[in-house]
Parts: structure tokens; sequence; C-alpha cells
């Protein structure tokens, strides 16, 4: 198989699709063959010939699936862009935001070694730098060889754990906001347990600011939020389940909406195999606005850059890495909510930078 058909039959793998007429599975079972012949098909030293090809099918390919994968994720307020190598990214201030909040602009540019730089916005754009992150999975090529294992499940293994990182930047940058005294009092609570009217009043805020607002929350801070409904009751008030809630908590586990505005899970993660230590601080929770200009900026620098180290079991680790960037346009049009009330003696809280100034 030459490298053109096999670069092409990996991108429709990698997207996990098929070209008209044929099944995903008859391309899966196409590109085993083509990686086969590629990586095995002669002496002892194929592999070794070889597996740059290999690597760069991974490359030119992520090029496409993991900024796709970023918008999937986080597209309700996330902007992906991705630029060549050396080059800035350059993001143009709306005219409506810049207008209604003249007096009172940041921009919080995180640096993924947790550094984040804060600033006022004096002119009509501004920058995002960016920082390498990177990780690591371990591939079975006999697995990958015998179909076992795929392209796609290879790429959402790379895109999985760079949305993960993502993720927790983004969640590191906002949280940032608590207490901060340039973040007016109105768009943001901490308290010992939840509130349904001080999460209405959040949302109201931040509706002024876009078309509609989102709540975005780890599992455990959607699981304290209990019923939304309250009636009176002879000893004092009990809270009363939505049926829709009801039904949601069945089916999902959590609520998927409250007082119209949908409730998205934040996936929460552990910092290694011990499962003792979480990403994501389970106390707090966001409110950002859906519809208008992104708060949130993610910039992704260069290609993805992959190395291979073999383990002494012959199985081979591939290490990657991405050059990336965050950045946050803080116009006051995003709410948080912290409730003390949650157990969060397992976050694991890394240094937090500079945050607002």
């Amino acid at each position: 198989m030459d490298n053109k058909t096999l670069f092409q039959l990996a991108n429709y793998a990698a997207k996990g699709i098929a070209p008209a007429g044929y099944e995903v599975d008859t391309v899966n079972s196409a590109l085993a063959d083509g990686l086969r012949e590629l990586l095995n098909d002669g002496d002892i030293y194929t592999f070794a010939e070889n597996k740059y090809t290999f690597f760069r099918i991974i490359t030119q390919n992520a090029a496409e699936v993991v900024p796709a994968r970023l918008t999937n994720l986080l597209g309700t307020f996330a902007e992906v862009v991705r630029i060549g190598q050396g080059e800035k990214a350059s993001f143009k201030v709306s005219s409506k935001l810049r207008n209604r909040n003249r007096a009172k602009r940041f921009i919080t540019r995180v640096g993924l070694a947790g550094v984040y730089e804060s600033f006022r916005l004096d002119n009509d754009r501004y920058d995002v730098s960016t920082d390498a992150i990177g990780g690591a999975i371990s591939v079975d090529y006999e697995r990958l060889l015998d179909g076992a294992d795929t392209l796609a499940d290879l790429m959402e293994a790379v895109t999985d754990g760079l949305a993960e990182k993502v993720t927790v930047e983004i969640h590191k940058a906002l949280k940032s906001a608590i207490g901060n005294a340039s973040v007016p009092a109105n768009n943001q609570v901490v308290q010992a347990g939840f509130e349904p009217n001080k999460m209405v009043s959040l949302i109201n805020t931040v509706k002024a600011y876009g078309n509609s607002a989102v709540i975005f929350a780890p599992p455990e801070f959607i699981g304290a939020m209990g019923a939304d409904a309250i009636i009176p009751i002879a000893s004092g008030v009990q809270g009363v389940y939505h049926p829709d809630d009801i039904d949601a908590i069945h089916k999902t586990g959590y609520i998927k909406i409250f007082r119209g505005a949908p409730v998205v899970e934040i996936p929460q993660s552990f910092v290694d195999e011990k499962n003792d230590k979480v990403w994501i601080d389970p106390q707090t929770a966001y409110v950002l606005p859906s519809g208008g200009d992104k708060i949130v900026k993610i910039v992704l620098e260069g290609d993805l850059h992959v190395r291979d180290d073999e383990n002494r079991d012959w199985s081979t680790e591939i290490n990657f890495y991405q050059k990336m960037g965050i950045g946050i346009l803080t116009y006051h049009n995003w709410g948080i909510y912290q409730n003390t009330e949650i157990d969060n003696a397992n976050y694991f809280e890394e240094a937090s930078g500079l945050g607002f100034y």
C-alpha cells in the first residue's frame, strides 16, 4: 500500500468515519493491513526504518482531530485556534463588550506552568502566549497490527489527554477569581451549602452579557445542588425535585438543567493511579455565557511532536507534546459559585500563580 493511500485511510480512521460506500470497520481493517505492511512486512529492521512515517500519520491527523475534539468539548464558551510554529495568536476585542466594559477590562493569560499573568487591556487586541504540555501512552504494536487496537483508539487517547490538561488549566484560571477585589460581588458566591436563589442571581448577571448562561460544574458540585422546588411543611420547608430532574438523575446521575440554564458536567479525573487526588476542585462551579464572544481562547501552536521509547517488555511508549496557550478575557461576564460545604480534601491544588491584580 502506498503512503498516500495509507494517510487517507488513517485520516478516516482517526475521525471514526468512512468514505461513501464503506463501513468504519472496513477502513480500520484496511488500515491495519497497511500498517502491518509498513511496520512489519520484512525483516526486523522494517519497523525502525518506517516508524517515522507512522509518527507522521499521527501528527498530521492530530492537526485536524485535536482542535475538533476541543471544540466539541469546550466550544460553548471557548474558541480554539491553531497557529503555525513561531506565530503569535492575536485576538480582537468585540466592540460591544469593549464599550460596555471600558473601565473594567482585564486579560488573564494562562501560562501552563501555573503562572497567570493579569493586566488591564488598553487596546483592541491581545495576544495569547504558549507553552509546551505533554504526555505518554503505551502502545502494543502487535494489537495495532492485528486490528485489536485502532488508530482511532490511539488518537482518542492523545486528544483525551490534551483536552483534560486544557480543562484543568481553564479551571485553575477561572478559580483564581474567587475572593479577588477586582471581581464584582454579584459575580461570585462563596458559602457553605447551595442556595438556588443565589445561583439564579449569578445566571441573571451572566445573561446580561450574552444570549444565555450555562453552568459548568464537577459531579460533586452538581450532586450537592439538591432539589430546586421548595414547599412549606409543618416543621419548615422541604425540597422537591422536578419530575424531569428525577428522570435526568435516573439516566445520567445528575440534573441537566437548572432554571433554564443547561448544566454541563466537568469530567473529574485523578492525578495518578492511586485515585486519592483529583484535578478539579469539587467545591467550584462556573456560570459562563453562551453566544457572542467566547471568554476563553485556546491556542495550539505548531504540530503535535512525537517520539518513542521501548519498554522492557518490547511494548512501545509514545511520548508527545504540543505547544498550547489559554487566554481568558475577564469582562465580568461570568460567575463563580464555591460551595465550601463540599469536602475537597482530595483536591490537588497546584500553585495558582499571580491570578488577578
